[in-house]
């Protein structure tokens, strides 16, 4: 068990607040053994988790998807809907695309999503 107070502590935590949300199960390797894929898996999701800045190390500048997501939240706040991102990235080669050469994602609140 990671020592209290640490990042390896933080991101443990994180990734059991994650199973908790969505009902699944913390990889007790976190992924790094072959086959144990992941960070979190339910029957239908494997979710790898990342953190970025702790209280121990804050983050200096806030980050650009964190601003914008944070306008968008604002504004879907005033109209009573939930905010969401979508995400679209022209990258051919990977194996995420379409035919039309785009992946896309999209981002949202846990609360919003689990």
């Amino acid at each position: 068990m990671a020592k209290r107070g640490t990042t390896k502590r933080l991101s443990v935590d994180h990734e059991e607040f994650i199973a908790r949300k969505y009902y699944g199960v913390r990889q007790k390797s976190s992924g790094a053994v072959a086959g144990d894929e992941g960070d979190v898996r339910t029957p239908t999701l494997l979710i790898e988790c990342k953190m970025t800045g702790s209280p121990m190390t804050p983050l200096k500048n806030k980050p650009t998807l964190l601003k914008q997501f944070e306008k968008i939240a604002e504004e879907a706040g005033m109209d009573g809907r939930h905010p969401q991102m979508a995400l679209r990235y022209y990258w051919p080669d990977s194996p995420l695309a379409n035919r039309e050469g785009w992946v896309d994602l999209t981002v949202k609140l846990v609360e919003d999503d689990a």
